[in-house]
């Protein structure tokens, strides 16, 4: 569908706008908003996305490093547009957008299908900067805000644009996907995003001394592996944020390793009483749970927790304990377990049935393998005791036929002696 962009949108009723955006694609929409003088037009017709999100998509190219966006409508097709800083993939490209003071060289893809989303590439100068801009023309654009952003650790490390940018702090979800070790930053950026109700999530991260942040801030970051150090702190403020931790419901979770004070076993009680935990039975947790990796988990045998909490019907959080000189504990880790469904038991035990009889068979073979080599080196003996025993009768047959002979020459010695004496 083509519309000429000196066509005067703003005079249309909302109505009629609105028939307008539900029935044209939201790219051509765009296409018209980039070229036109004002984009209010756009603004009043446009619904609201349902996800704005936007994503760094690193690869071991640099040059293959992009940014991703994409907007999801309930009444529009959806779009991903694809912001690279090199023009590789936008080849033969004769579009280019005006975004502010921005020209970017643009290529639409044609929709296999009416069910995929459009795809855009653009190739931008100003790798970070541009995009921050695009982002804020599609805020006003839509009259929305980026709903999530998902980006590793490095690309914020090695720019500190990045890293400042605004989006970070007001986002509904961020999502850092490599590990992060940033104390100081990590705390700043949740006591910003938790007084606007956002959440936070980080692969791994490592937090050195957590402190003038609350607890309330702490507990709103989620994430798969994290080690904190809580052995400044008090005893309330460790129990409370294990409590935050005990009620979240995130699957992405598997461990916390929290460095505690140095806690005697009265202490440790205290504590597992407080957070109303269950001493962990003496069957091992492993046979009817399972966990991600547990021989990574260094110095804490997993498989036999202290104490632990049902958290639902198929979850349980396992607390382990380790132990210093002087029966003081010092560390501290939560692992997530989860039920094991009956078809993977069935499938474990089937499993071990089958190493088991593969063992055994592989001993049934080496004991055969051993009898015959057995009864090889037996038939070598026998033959090796004929060989000798056939040697031996050569060499006696030898010795009587010079015995013989010997008798012989003794006999006609003698005789020939006496005939001799007689003449």
């Amino acid at each position: 569908m083509y519309l000429n962009p000196e066509f005067k949108f703003a005079k249309l009723h909302w109505l009629a706008g609105q028939r307008l955006f539900r029935n044209m694609n939201v790219v051509d929409l765009m296409n018209i908003a980039q070229a036109s003088p004002s984009t209010d037009w756009l603004t009043q017709i446009a619904s609201v996305p349902t996800n704005f999100s936007v994503t760094f998509v690193s690869s071991k190219s640099f040059f293959q490093d992009h940014w991703d966006i994409r907007m999801d409508f309930r009444d529009n097709d959806a779009f991903i547009w694809h912001l690279w800083p090199n023009a590789t993939q936008t080849v033969g490209a004769r579009i280019k957008w005006m975004v502010g003071k921005h020209k970017l060289v643009t290529k639409i893809e044609r929709k296999k299908s009416e069910q995929e989303p459009t795809i855009i590439h653009s190739f931008m100068v100003g790798f970070q900067k541009t995009l921050f801009e695009i982002v804020e023309w599609l805020e006003k654009l839509f009259t929305c805000k980026v709903t999530n952003i998902n980006i590793p650790f490095p690309a914020l490390q090695n720019c500190p644009r990045t890293a400042r940018w605004s989006a970070l702090r007001y986002s509904k979800n961020l999502t850092i996907t490599t590990s992060c070790a940033d104390s100081e930053w990590i705390t700043a950026i949740l006591k910003e995003r938790h007084s606007q109700n956002c959440k936070t999530f980080i692969g791994e991260v490592e937090i050195g001394r957590p402190r003038d942040i609350s607890v309330e801030a702490l507990s709103s970051l989620t994430f798969k592996s994290g080690r904190l150090n809580f052995s400044l702190l008090s005893f309330d403020y460790f129990l409370e944020y294990v409590r935050n931790l005990m009620a979240s419901d995130d699957e992405r979770f598997l461990i916390l390793r929290a460095r505690i004070p140095d806690w005697t076993i009265k202490k440790v009680n205290e504590f597992a009483q407080k957070l109303e935990l269950a001493r962990s039975p003496l069957k091992t947790l492993s046979r009817t749970h399972f966990t991600s990796k547990f021989w990574e988990f260094g110095d804490f045998d997993v498989t036999r927790p202290m104490f632990q909490y049902n958290q639902s019907e198929d979850i349980v959080l396992a607390f382990n304990f380790l132990v210093k000189p002087g029966n003081l504990y010092a560390c501290m880790a939560v692992v997530r377990w989860k039920r094991k469904s009956a078809d993977r038991i069935e499938h474990e035990r089937q499993a071990a049935e089958n190493a088991r009889r593969n063992a055994e068979e592989d001993a049934r073979m080496m004991l055969e393998e051993n009898d015959e080599e057995d009864e090889e080196e037996d038939l070598r003996d026998l033959e090796g005791a004929r060989g000798d025993y056939r040697t031996l009768s050569k060499f006696t047959k030898f010795l009587i036929f010079a015995a013989h002979l010997l008798i012989l020459t003794m006999i006609s010695k003698v005789y020939f002696d006496y005939d001799f004496e007689s003449i």
